[in-house]
Formats: structure tokens, sequence, C-alpha cells
């Protein structure tokens, strides 16, 4: 049973982070289509706003003005880096209602405003008659021109598409010599998506909750799946153990009884009133046993509601001492037997039985688990009765603390109970002490020893206990 717990506990806890691992691999799948897709859209949307009549005469004007300098760079009247300069500032000039037109277009097309475009001039080359290149612009070799959108780095951007243009221009040269000259020249569309991440996880964001919440709800199932399985693991080891302790106490005054049987119906046994009446006398004995047995089965497995307390007043300090008197008696002499009561003149309503029961079980306890040295100390803290019984016997390991006021639940090592009991005792104890509206608690460590604390209200809750 217990491989087999071991077994389904790995596998649940498996199963979890595999759907775990799925769930996120499909999410991030999501993620990054959704990305994707996103860039798509844009792209078209952007394209739709650029590849307008409006937008070419735009181009078309800062193109010729451009043009119409190339004769003047051709003839050594002004530098490259100046014939550069004219076609961005031409460009420049027409860039506001560039960016009106393109906020207009995406407003349109509901393209997002965080969505930035931008035009530059990638490459320009010209071509004389002779077929002779000149390179003006070399595409990822020289800076580009910024011609139209928004001027962020390009490494920042994702390139949107090429768009190549020629042109013939014909001018007298330095000679007064009719020449031509062939521009080629690319332009380049490239946008910009700011706060990519968070425009994604917006659009995503009921997705992810809901897979959130999924993966909540599965580690919560599995969790409580685990830990039910363990308490009904625990449930059954503790009623298999009950089952098998309570069954080896009743062979004993079973088998005696059967013996005592058989004496007595024995055909000697009839004829010796000496043996009858000691077989009588031992089935009497056993019957007590068994009745005992059973009774402390069926009271000790009492609820706190169900016991009825008959309660007097008394002073807590001489009770005390009474019932450590009276176990006083019933212990070895290599027993240190210790007291520490506080003389006080306060009384409680207590029922006497109950009490001094579960006084005499923790300390009867603290004996059967190895305590030679045994204490008992009393004192009034926090308008609080304490009750601290301590020893020095085997102690309780941190796990089972939590367990040890369960009912029929056995401190054990490896399956291996090396002490008698019913594992009733200090549930009953509980239970009482529960009934008188107080407290118990135990702090231990393995081989050191254990301290039971009682605490009751001061009070007593007199009111709530006159009534029962």
């Amino acid at each position: 049973m217990q491989i087999k717990s071991k077994v389904l506990i790995a596998g649940a806890i498996l199963s979890l982070l595999a759907l775990t691992t799925m769930q996120g691999y499909l999410t991030f799948n999501t993620y990054d289509l959704r990305k994707k897709s996103f860039a798509v859209e844009s792209r078209q949307k952007i394209g739709r706003i650029v590849k307008t009549s409006y937008v070419d005469s735009l181009s078309w004007y800062y193109r010729m003005d451009f043009v119409k300098k190339i004769p003047e760079y051709k003839n050594g009247n002004i530098t490259k880096q100046q014939l550069l300069l004219e076609l961005e500032n031409a460009a420049k000039a027409r860039n506001d209602q560039f960016l009106e037109y393109y906020k207009q277009g995406a407003k349109h097309f509901n393209l997002d405003d965080r969505v930035l475009f931008k035009k530059v001039a990638s490459t320009i080359q010209l071509i004389d008659k002779k077929g002779n290149v000149e390179n003006l612009i070399v595409e990822n070799k020289n800076e580009p021109v910024f011609l139209l959108g928004n001027n962020f780095p390009l490494n920042e951007g994702l390139l949107i598409n090429n768009w190549n243009w020629s042109f013939n221009e014909e001018f007298d040269n330095s000679n007064q010599e009719n020449d031509t000259v062939i521009i080629k020249y690319r332009a380049s569309l490239y946008m910009k998506i700011v706060d990519w991440d968070k425009i994604i996880l917006k659009q995503l964001l009921l997705l992810f909750f809901i897979a959130f919440l999924l993966l909540i709800f599965l580690i919560t199932l599995t969790t409580y799946s685990i830990r039910n399985l363990l308490k009904l693991k625990r449930v059954s080891d503790i009623k298999t153990d009950f089952i098998n302790n309570i069954t080896h106490e009743l062979k004993t005054p079973l088998a005696t009884l059967s013996i005592a049987t058989k004496t007595l119906t024995n055909k000697f046994a009839k004829d010796n009133k000496d043996i009858a009446e000691d077989s009588i006398n031992t089935i009497n004995r056993q019957n007590k046993r068994l009745q005992n047995l059973i009774d402390q089965v069926v009271d000790n497995s009492l609820g706190y509601n169900d016991i009825m307390l008959n309660l007097e007043q008394v002073n807590l300090s001489a009770f005390i001492n009474e019932v450590c008197d009276d176990f006083s008696l019933t212990i070895s002499k290599n027993i240190q037997f210790i007291r520490d009561i506080d003389d006080t003149d306060k009384e409680i309503l207590i029922d006497k039985f109950y009490f001094s029961t579960t006084i005499i079980n923790i300390l009867n306890n603290a004996v059967k688990f190895d305590g030679t040295v045994l204490k008992v100390k009393y004192f009034i803290e926090n308008n609080t009765h304490i009750i601290a019984i301590s020893d020095n016997g085997i102690g309780i390991s941190k796990k089972n603390k939590k367990l040890i006021f369960g009912k029929f639940y056995r401190v054990s090592e490896k399956n291996i109970h090396n002490y008698k009991g019913l594992g009733l005792g200090l549930y009953y104890c509980n239970q009482i002490i529960k009934a008188h509206h107080g407290t118990i608690d135990v702090e231990s460590k393995e081989k050191e020893g254990s301290t039971f604390y009682i605490k009751i209200p001061l009070d007593g809750r007199k009111e709530h206990f006159i009534s029962r």
C-alpha cells in the first residue's frame, strides 16, 4: 500500500509538471504567433497608408528637388555630402505633412499609435553615358538618408519593403556639352513597434489569466488529491493498526476463558470444587477484563461535546496534589517524581473524575515511554490555570507532534509499534480539556523528553458549565 501510494503521488506530480510544461509551451507559442500576426497586420495597414497617390506625390517632389541638384554635383559645384543633405532637407520639408497624413491613416485603419514608420534612401547610384557607376550610398555600408516618418534607429525597426526608382537626367556638363546621368535609387521602409511586449500582453491578458486560473486549479486539485490520498492512507493504517492491536488485546482474555471453560466442563473439575471455583473466578476476571477493554474503547472515543461533566468548585492546587499523591503510590521507587505546585486560593469548576483521568493518563504515558524523572508544575499566568507535566522519556518527533492527539494514533517507527496501547489516551485527554474549554499542547524533542501543557481559563466560563 505504501509503495502504491508513493507511485500514485509521484505519477500525480509528474503529470502536473507535464501539464504545466505543456500549458507553458502552448502559451508561449500563442504569444509568439500573436506577435507575428500583429507584425503582419501592422505591416499591411502601413502599406495601405503609404501606398497612396498623396504619399507618392510627396515623394516625387523631394526626389525631383534632389535630381535638380545632381548637375551641380556632376559639374563640381557642390560636394557629395551637400548633395545628400539637399535630399534630406527636401524630404524633411514635407515630413510634417506626411506625419499628419500617417496619423489620420493610422486612425482610419485602426493601427496602434505605438507602431512607428520610417522611410530612408538606402541606395543611390549615378551612372554616366560610359557606364561608369558612382555610389553615393551603398546599402548596409553607408548611413542611409532619412526621408519620411519617425527617425528611430534602424536596428530597432523591422524591414517592411524596398522600393526601387530610376530616372534619366540630361544636363550641360562643364564643357557645355549635353550629358546624361541615370539615377538608380532604392528606398527602404521600416516600422518600429514601441512596447511590443506590452501590446501583445494586453491583447492576450484574458487568455493568460484563464491559463493562470487553470494552472492554479490543477495545482490545487493535485495537492488536494494527494492530501486526501495521504489522509486515507493514514486512516487505513490507523484502522489496520487498531484492529491488529485490539485483536491482540482480546486474544489473551479469550484464550484464558477458553481454557477455563474447558477446565470447568472437564469431568475431573465436576468432582473437584476447588478447581471449579478457580475456573469460575478466572472466567469472572477475564469477563471483567473484556468489559473494561470494551468500555475503554467506547468511552475514550467520545468527542468533547458528548462528555457530560459533573462540575464541582475545587481548589486546583489542592486537587492536583491529591492526584499526585494517588499516582505516586502506583509507580516504581526508581522513578523520581517532582512537584512544583503554586499554593493559590483560586477555585475552578471542573469534573474531578475526568480531570484526574487526564493528568493520570499523561503521567502513565510518561512512565510507559521510558520516563524516569517526572515533574508536575502548576501556576497561574495571564488569567489562565497552567499545568505542565514533564518527563525525560523518548520524546516525540516533530512530524508526530501534530498527530498524537488524533484518535487511535500511536507513535511508531518503520511501522513497528514498541509500546502497547490503543492510541486513545491522548485523544481522550484532549477531548476532556476541550470540554472544560481549555487547551492541551506539547513541547518535545526526540530522546530529550516531553512537556504537556494544560491551560484552562481562570474564569472557566462558569455560565457555560453551569448550564450544561
